[in-house]
């Protein structure tokens, strides 16, 4: 079996299952693929609004907004440079040259929203038309008028899956941030034909209906709030095919947290009852249909002191396709997380976002648990993947960060454990990649399988030169012990593969650039934020027609198109200081009286503050999602 990275047709390797330990990591490809283009966007039913429109326009001017009461905090800049992450990837398994990715859309916040965006291929993944799912604040068309999130300004999560049929289905979350929240949780269903042709152009599905699948009170009760789901669809030939599965986190506060599912058996136009299917201390769920059709949902559990509850992972299985479940979770593995922090804050930048006397920059890093079967049936198995710190790497921390406990650090690990006796047993977790020679910390992990492979991926922070197990990834310290970015060499996108889940060949970095994954551009440019997960999806690229065209498509969050910059405020604080996170700004000093600023917040000046950033679309905000195809046989 050969693993080729598609876009640079120049690293090949051939692995068989006997030498899988001893094949060479291929060499880094040259090119991937921008799903998020900065191009125009598409509306569902080929019509435009002022979002859509908005969400292509490509100007930027740093001076103020120019037009009153337009509903545009600054009518003067477009928003096809501003930010995705947390992307998604679904291969239709009717016509393997159709993808689907999803991600966290910001090109419509100067129009006071925040809406899932999606992008179709029609080329397996080389080049995307981007669009954004209907029911959004401004969306004036037949079908997003009478969408049941019209009322919300926010969307995200993005989940994409398909049914054997080539149907699509998109899951995620929606809600206001002010009251009434209205949190819900749904799915949107997507037909097997494409969808009308008009102005903005034609999308390779037909948009179909939206069903709200969990939802709390009106008004949101404070402490309550519906997050972090996930969607399978059963594509076996079994009795429970094309049911729809779906599950999702009910935070509730106190440890009381709560993972739901739900099902639909006709095609998403109805779902079931949410149910509970774990107990408490827990949250972020996942879902894996073996090719038996049983169904297994994850999570991931917290110790808690009294409850004797453990960090890790656990998982229940149902037999009778999502009907019922396990009365009792079985426990996959028990781990300590890695959680950088400093003094228990795990989003560190400027201003309120301040952290310790080094004044470290640093996104957070959620451990997301995954799940994965292989539904040909072909792979026997449950397989699991997380992130956690190398018990072997753990020493006490020099500075104010930790990762590992309170008083100390340790390197993050991607393992993989897996059941063949239907989740009643797992194995130890097995560390895909443990690089000893060129260490870094792996992190937002994802697996998937099909047909015999299995392809595991996640971010990857060896390629920085100043990695330090007591530093945060892409900081170092100056000689007067301040954090400062170590450059764009600092995370890329890695992967390996498997045959059986216990013996894995690492495929090393599979993205063609690195990028720094700490620039400050979200807040008020003050803190980072790069999601809390990637993905990968396996298909036969032959689709139905005959089998043996095996292909992998991964989606990660990527900075490498961001523009640098200096932050006045801060180097005005700060004599002039440039700590290499701040990106491109235009502000505008007001220059007030002495006092108009809280000295107690670090950074902040004496005098009045700048004003917003006038150009938000001039790049400082172009966070992106890239993706890459693997070859598989």
């Amino acid at each position: 079996m050969r693993f080729v990275r598609e876009a640079s047709l120049v690293a090949v390797t051939v692995l068989t299952a006997a030498s899988l330990t001893h094949v060479a990591a291929e060499a880094v490809p040259t090119s991937d693929y921008a799903v998020t283009d900065d191009g125009a966007y598409t509306r569902h039913d080929g019509g435009t609004d002022q979002a859509i429109a908005h969400c292509g326009d490509p100007r930027s001017d740093p001076a103020a907004d120019n037009v009153a009461n337009d509903g545009d905090t600054d009518s003067n800049d477009g928003g096809n440079r501003r930010q995705g992450n947390e992307p998604t990837v679904a291969i239709d398994p009717t016509n393997p040259n159709v993808i689907v990715s999803g991600w966290n859309d910001y090109c419509q916040t100067d129009l006071a929203a925040g809406w899932m965006g999606l992008g179709f291929s029609t080329d397996r993944g080389a080049t995307w038309s981007n669009s954004t799912l209907p029911g959004y604040p401004l969306d004036n068309s037949t079908e997003g008028s009478v969408s049941p999130l019209k009322g919300r300004t926010d969307s995200g999560d993005p989940l994409v899956a398909f049914d054997n049929d080539g149907r699509l289905f998109v899951g995620g979350i929606a809600f206001n941030r002010t009251k009434p929240q209205l949190g819900s949780v749904f799915v949107s269903t997507y037909g097997r034909r494409p969808g009308p042709a008009g102005v903005s152009g034609q999308l390779p599905k037909d948009y179909l209906r939206t069903r709200i699948v969990g939802k709390v009170g009106t008004p949101g009760v404070a402490g309550i709030f519906q997050d972090k789901p996930m969607l399978e669809v059963d594509r076996t030939e079994g009795p429970h095919s094309d049911n729809v599965y779906f599950c999702w986190t009910k935070f509730q506060g106190s440890g009381r947290n709560k993972i739901y599912f739900s099902r639909s058996t006709d095609h998403g136009r109805s779902f079931s009852r949410g149910v509970i299917v774990s107990d408490g201390f827990v949250q972020g769920c996942d879902i894996a249909v073996e090719g038996d059709g049983d169904v297994y949902v994850s999570w991931r559990t917290f110790a808690a002191n009294g409850t004797g509850r453990e960090d890790g992972m656990d998982v229940v299985r149902s037999d009778d396709g999502g009907a019922t479940f396990d009365n009792k979770p079985t426990q996959i593995a028990k781990f300590t997380p890695y959680f950088p922090n400093v003094r228990g804050l795990r989003n560190c930048g400027d201003g309120l976002f301040f952290c310790g006397p080094e004044g470290y920059v640093f996104h957070r890093v959620p451990l997301e648990p995954r799940l994965t079967a292989d539904q040909t049936g072909k792979l026997g198995g449950v397989f699991a993947t997380w992130n956690a710190v190398d018990p072997a790497s753990v020493e006490p921390r020099t500075t104010s960060y930790s990762s590992a406990t309170p008083s100390t650090v340790g390197r993050s690990l991607v393992y993989v454990a897996k059941s063949t006796n239907n989740g009643r047993a797992w194995s130890p977790g097995v560390p895909v990649d443990r690089a000893m020679t060129d260490p870094g910390h792996q992190y937002f992990s994802d697996i998937d399988a099909y047909d015999g492979v299995l392809v595991a991926v996640w971010q990857d922070n060896r390629t920085d030169d100043a990695y330090s197990i007591q530093r945060p990834i892409g900081n170092m310290l100056d000689a007067q012990g301040r954090a400062v970015a170590t450059g764009t060499d600092a995370v890329a996108t890695y992967a390996a593969t498997s045959t059986d889940g216990s013996t894995w060949q690492p495929l090393g970095q599979v993205s063609a650039a690195t990028h720094q994954s700490q620039y400050e551009m979200f807040g008020s440019r003050d803190t980072p934020f790069q999601g809390d997960y990637n993905w990968v999806a396996i298909a036969d690229g032959n689709g139905t027609a005959a089998p043996g065209g095996l292909f992998a498509y991964l989606t990660w969050t990527d900075n490498r198109q961001v523009e640098p910059g200096e932050d006045p405020r801060e180097t005005e604080a700060e004599a002039g200081f440039v700590d290499g996170f701040d990106v491109e700004q235009c502000r505008v000093d007001l220059a007030g009286r002495e006092g108009d600023v809280n000295r107690g917040v670090p950074l902040a000046r004496a005098d009045a503050p700048y004003t917003g950033d006038n150009c938000g679309n001039g790049g400082g905000l172009d966070q992106d999602i890239f993706g890459q195809r693997l070859t598989l046989n």
